[in-house]
Formats: structure tokens, C-alpha cells, sequence
């Protein structure tokens, strides 16, 4: 029987938070124990909500390393086959808690994810939020939160026939000044950090911080309108500066956004963002690059049971390889939702995106990659009892490029079920 491959320690103040899992739960408990024993003492009906979420699934995902179709996975994997059964299991505790006008709440979820082929991409994620919802004044209030999120890269874009764990932690403080009538002050501070286990160029790791600014107006109707400046440095981790291949090693992102909510009818809601966002490079302006990103979703509610929601969406980021700097992402996405009946849900999903690669550093690259990526899904929820949920997905993508090694056709299927009390 093959040996499984040992799971590592996130790196930094994390590992410590790993090792000490049991003791760290141990403690959240007893922690709450002597807040519900202190609130009982003190007679104050102080709002708690706490919930232990169990769940699991089973996947079959015809295509893990998403494989162009001539590629033969007896000599790309070792192995005849390029499907596998892919089972998970989670442990949650999410507590939110209010004391006078301020609140707390806490997500930890531990997820173990295990392969029944190519075992060596099984992992355990640990991720948790914390955050403080706090009020100063009538007029003064904000947040306070961190994240920290772990995943398995996808390999639609990691070739690499091993496993790439991403660890990424979030911080971020915002304040609100309700100014008069429906206008806001907005202010915020955040910072990032994206480490990966594996080296890939494209989406190297780093770390950044910033700061934003904004202002918006709340109508008495409940739309809204919001603009933002913001503006983050950045600098990459464990990439050294290569001007061979123009690859920097820190970088600027200013971004100015319109985002707008408008309640068009009872029944029908416009949400929609605007953003122009500029990159610029310390060392090499080869990679600087700026351009509109931005998303629309429109979401009509013809009759209590059924929801539809029509979506279009502009991405542009950073894509560091030999030829290209950046990638531009027009997404469609239609997505209607079905009450079949007090207990079933029915849900569909069927989106198409056109991702184009530009930015070229060197002359005469020759084509720069272009694709079309789509996907159709198919799923249904089912709550027999009020904490008890059985979900089952089916899901087909394929991706066209000119490049045909990245082509990739795949379904997958997934039955999954959830308990929380």
C-alpha cells in the first residue's frame, strides 16, 4: 500500500495553530462555557447563536488534472486512468455573539480531503473567521475581521501533476460615519498574504497592504450608490528579481470603483460595480497594465418559488509568464433557483467566459493565448428536517484555447450532506 504523503504545517504563526488544533478547540469551549456562565449570573438576555456544523461529500470528478483528450494519463500520471472518487469530511463551530451594541462572530471549520487514486493530493484545511462588528456611536461603526482560508490550486491552470496548496490570510478594519441624511463616510486598512506550497509563476506568492477611501448615499428606498478609491503596495515572497524574464519582485494596484444597488421593483434588484484598476511595477514597467473590470447582476423574482438571476462580469489580474503580464475574463452566467417545495430546492447554473492573455514583454511572441471556458450545472437541495440538508450536483465544463494543451473536457458529480445543531 502506498504510503500517505505527510501532510505540512502551514508556514509562520500558523503552524502553531495546526499543532495545537485540540487544545485551540478545548479552549474555544471553555471559553464559551464560562461567557454562558457569566452571562446566566449576570440575569441579561444577551442574544447568542451557537451551531456545531458536521458534513461530508463524495465526489466523482472525471478529469482531476484536467487533461487535453490526446493526452495518454498512462504516461502523464502513471496511472491508466485520470478520474478519481474524491471523499470529504468536516467539523465546523460558528458562534455569534452580541453584547450591547457590539457583536462577535467566530467560523472554524477543519475539512479533511481524501483521494482514492492519487492519494498523494490528500490535505487537511484549516479555516476560520473571526470578526467584531462594533459601534461606537449612533453615527460611528465598522468592523474588525481576519481570515484565513486553505485549498487544494486548481489545475486548470497548475499543470504540474502534483499538489499546490495556497494559504491565504486576510486582515481588514473599516469604519462607517453616517454623515446626514443618507450619506456615509467610508475608511478602511487591509492587508493580505497568499503563500503557495509549489512554485507557479503566474500566480506567485505575495503579500500586500492598503488602504481605501469612499462615499456613499443610502436612498429611503434601500438603493444605494458607493465610490471608492483604493490603493495597495505589494511585494512577492520567495521570488527574487529576474530581468531576464522581466519578473518583479514588488508592485502598486490603484483602483477607483462605482459600485450601485437599485431596487428596481418589489420584485426585481439591479446590483452593479465599475472599476478601474491600474498595476504599475517597481523594477520593470514591461508588466504595468491598466483596464475596466467590473460586474452586473440583475435578479427578478416573478413568483415566490422562483428566483432568476442574469450576471456579466469583467476580471482582470496579474498573469506573470513568459509572454503575457495579464488576462481579461468576460463572464455570462444565467442562474435561476426553484422552490419545488417547502423542503426541495432546485438550482441550475450555466455560464461561459472568454479569457484573453495580454501584455506581451518580449517582441514578436507570436499568439498570445485565448480561450472559452463554459460550464453547465445541475443540482438540488433537500431539507427533510430543519438541520439536516442532502445536496446532489451535476456539473460539465469544457475549455477551448488555441493552445491545445490547455483544452480540457470534465464532469463531475457530488453528493454531499450537512447537519447543524
Amino acid at each position: 500500500m502506498a504510503e500517505r504523503a505527510t501532510q505540512p504545517h502551514p508556514p509562520g504563526r500558523f503552524s502553531w495553530i495546526v499543532r495545537h488544533r485540540s487544545s485551540i478547540r478545548k479552549a474555544a469551549l471553555g471559553l464559551l462555557a464560562g461567557m454562558l456562565v457569566q452571562s446566566a449570573a449576570a440575569q441579561e438576555a444577551l442574544p447568542l447563536k451557537l451551531a456545531v456544523v458536521l458534513g461530508g461529500s463524495v465526489m466523482w470528478d472525471a478529469n482531476v488534472f484536467r487533461l487535453p483528450g490526446s493526452v495518454d494519463p498512462l504516461l502523464a500520471l502513471g496511472k491508466p486512468n485520470k478520474d478519481d472518487r474524491i471523499s470529504t469530511t468536516y467539523v465546523g463551530l460558528r458562534i455569534d455573539k452580541s453584547f450591547a451594541q457590539q457583536r462577535f462572530q467566530l467560523d472554524v471549520t477543519e475539512t479533511t480531503t481524501r483521494y482514492n487514486n492519487f492519494t498523494f493530493l490528500d490535505f487537511d484545511a484549516l479555516d476560520y473567521r473571526g470578526a467584531w462588528l462594533w459601534h461606537l456611536t449612533p453615527r460611528l461603526s465598522g468592523a474588525l475581521s481576519t481570515e484565513h482560508r486553505q485549498a487544494l490550486v486548481p489545475f486548470a491552470d497548475f499543470r504540474g501533476f502534483q499538489r499546490n496548496i495556497s494559504n491565504t490570510d486576510r486582515r481588514n478594519f473599516n469604519l462607517d460615519g453616517w454623515l446626514a441624511g443618507g450619506w456615509h463616510l467610508l475608511l478602511g486598512v487591509f492587508d493580505s498574504e497568499t503563500k503557495y506550497s509549489q512554485v507557479f509563476l503566474p500566480q506567485t506568492s505575495s503579500r500586500s497592504r492598503g488602504a481605501d477611501a469612499g462615499l456613499r448615499y443610502i436612498a429611503a428606498s434601500g438603493s444605494s450608490v458607493t465610490a471608492t478609491r483604493r490603493s495597495s503596495k505589494g511585494t512577492t515572497i520567495n521570488q527574487p528579481l529576474d530581468p531576464v524574464n522581466f519578473i518583479d519582485d514588488g508592485f502598486r494596484i490603484q483602483e477607483s470603483e462605482l459600485q450601485s444597488t437599485w431596487l428596481v421593483s418589489g420584485k426585481s434588484a439591479l446590483n452593479g460595480r465599475l472599476a478601474w484598476v491600474e498595476r504599475s511595477h517597481e523594477h520593470f514597467p514591461q508588466r504595468d497594465f491598466s483596464g475596466m473590470a467590473g460586474n452586473f447582476d440583475y435578479t427578478w423574482t416573478p413568483t415566490a418559488k422562483l428566483r432568476l438571476v442574469l450576471s456579466a462580469r469583467r476580471d482582470i489580474g496579474a498573469w506573470w509568464d513568459l509572454i503575457s503580464s495579464y488576462s481579461v475574463s468576460d463572464t455570462l452566467s444565467f442562474t435561476p433557483t426553484w422552490q419545488a417545495s417547502t423542503k426541495t430546492v432546485v438550482r441550475m447554473r450555466l455560464d461561459c467566459a472568454q479569457r484573453d492573455y495580454r501584455g506581451p514583454v518580449i517582441a514578436n511572441p507570436g499568439p498570445l493565448r485565448d480561450e472559452t471556458v463554459c460550464s453547465a450545472g445541475l443540482g438540488a437541495d433537500w431539507t427533510p428536517l430543519r438541520y439536516v440538508t442532502f445536496s446532489a450536483n451535476l456539473q460539465r465544463d469544457q475549455r477551448s484555447s488555441n493552445y491545445s494543451a490547455f483544452d480540457f473536457q470534465d464532469t463531475i458529480a457530488v453528493v454531499s450532506a450537512s447537519l447543524m445543531f
